[in-house]
């Protein structure tokens, strides 16, 4: 059987670790190495993370000043020592079986990623919204002619969509260790997409389970009410990360304009809109988008084929209405 090294990084997340660390400590034999890195946590957490390390020998923990979540996960590949890592966050919880079943089914077709699907759980343990990412049941997928058949970047249409966050995946340790795109980062808003997807483009194969094993927490709490501009540029600092990788790694993604303006979306323009800036602030803001000159080419070559709601959105921002913009 693989043997797996599962890395949760905490930061601040007392209230919600326990849970976490029952569900990883429950896994099969195949976890030989469960690393906690504790990212300069103010509350419990580092005394939670002892607690558990004194009862179970697979416990390693590191115990770090705050450098953000990317680092975070950095130096918990770093430290991890199995053939296959996984992850998983520290204020979500997983199924008993979820990295026995990852492990079996990468074995099974010797594969360099397996995934499983996942659904998002609130406060009271209900679980809903399961991602199953439509690309059918278990099975192998190989890249040829330089990408693989389902999306690997979110596009406006394709429901073949593989997502790029890393914890309902088990990666080959060396994948993480030799990519590109796993060294000193500062990027804290859409991390996943900057470490994950260039991974992706670097495997050869990615095994898949439907079974739906891992559960993402959503607080009540979850809508995001700030905005920092710092945002807009790790948006950047993404495309650049994902396109130093589709060279790289010579992977083909026709539609990377798309997802440029699906990242904007997450990144930028839905915080800046549910953000508790003023309308003064907000139309700044948007203003400030819009006036950058990557995103104008993008809003003038890219057909808009969204939703009613999100295409009225971009095109008040291509033809500078910010102060509309502002109001809804």
């Amino acid at each position: 059987m693989i043997e797996i090294s599962v890395i949760i990084p905490v930061y601040n997340v007392e209230r919600y670790l326990r849970r976490c660390l029952d569900s990883v400590c429950a896994q099969d034999d195949c976890v030989k190495e469960i690393v906690l890195v504790n990212d300069g946590s103010t509350d419990g957490s580092l005394a939670i993370c002892n607690e558990y390390a004194d009862k179970d020998k697979r416990f390693k923990i590191i115990d770090k000043q705050n450098e953000g979540i990317s680092a975070a996960i950095i130096d918990g590949v770093k430290a991890s020592s199995c053939e296959y890592i996984g992850f998983v966050d520290s204020d979500d919880y997983i199924e008993v079986n979820m990295f026995s079943e990852l492990a079996a089914v990468a074995e099974k077709f010797d594969a360099d990623i397996a995934v499983c699907s996942y659904d998002d759980a609130d406060e009271n343990g209900n679980t809903f919204g399961r991602r199953d990412f439509g690309i059918g049941g278990d099975g192998i997928y190989t890249k040829t002619n330089g990408r693989f058949p389902f999306q690997i970047l979110p596009t406006f249409a394709d429901t073949r969509y593989v997502a790029g966050m890393r914890w309902n995946k088990i990666y080959r340790r060396e994948l993480l260790l030799d990519n590109i795109a796993f060294k000193k980062t500062d990027i804290k808003m859409g991390e996943d997409m900057a470490l994950i997807i260039p991974v992706m483009m670097s495997a050869n194969s990615i095994a898949y389970t439907d079974k739906c094993l891992y559960h993402y927490f959503q607080r009540s709490n979850s809508v995001v009410h700030s905005y920092k501009r710092t945002f807009f540029y790790d948006w950047k600092k993404i495309l650049c990360e994902l396109k130093n990788a589709q060279d790289t790694y010579c992977y083909v993604h026709d539609k990377f304009d798309e997802a440029a303006l699906i990242l904007l979306w997450s990144n930028t323009i839905k915080r800046i809109r549910y953000s508790r800036l003023t309308r003064a602030q907000k139309k700044k803001e948007y203003a400030f988008v819009g006036n950058d000159p990557y995103v104008k080419e993008l809003l003038n070559r890219v057909e808009l084929r969204l939703s009613f709601k999100r295409r009225l959105i971009f095109k008040l921002l291509k033809h500078k209405m910010y102060g509309i913009l502002a109001l809804i």
